[in-house]
């Protein structure tokens, strides 16, 4: 049995070589792809359980109603993935949005208050609204909420 060591390293090199061709051009894809945008983290929790699951999204960097305001729409939208519960009763809309030094007040519509069943509950919903925004802004350090236009202890 006659061996080429030379053809198997030059397989061998010929592999290594395809490999890397092939993630410099996934790498550029995906730089092409999120181009124009940011990465944020979203939390929501699973029906069922008490865990979490965590979905990324990728929005627009200057988006014209401000970053804040666009993570808070896009987090009363719900989640993405299967089995995991909306913050909020579907339906609830962002009524105001603004920064005011290191506080953020967020109004929301009265629909937070019908409660149903594939929804957190009020305070949770509201928990997990203030832990998403905090572990995706890092300068806001207090949240104003308003419900209907009433303040939310």
């Amino acid at each position: 049995m006659n061996i080429d060591i030379k053809k198997i390293a030059q397989h061998k090199v010929t592999r290594l070589l395809a490999a890397v061709v092939v993630l410099c051009v996934a790498g550029m894809v995906v730089a092409q792809v999120t181009r124009g945008t940011k990465r944020h983290v979203f939390y929501f929790s699973v029906i069922g359980t008490e865990r979490l699951v965590r979905e990324v999204r990728y929005l627009p960097k200057h988006p014209v109603q401000g970053d804040v305001q666009l993570y808070v729409d896009e987090l009363l939208l719900g989640p993405e993935t299967q089995r995991a519960r909306p913050l909020f009763s579907l339906g609830t809309k962002n009524e105001f949005c603004f920064v005011r030094g290191k506080t953020l007040y967020v109004g929301l519509s009265k629909d937070v208050l019908y409660q149903i069943p594939e929804a957190d509950t009020i305070t949770k919903g509201i928990a997990l609204l203030c832990k998403n925004i905090k572990k995706n802004f890092h300068d806001i350090k207090n949240i104003a909420l308003f419900i209907d236009g009433k303040y939310v202890e």
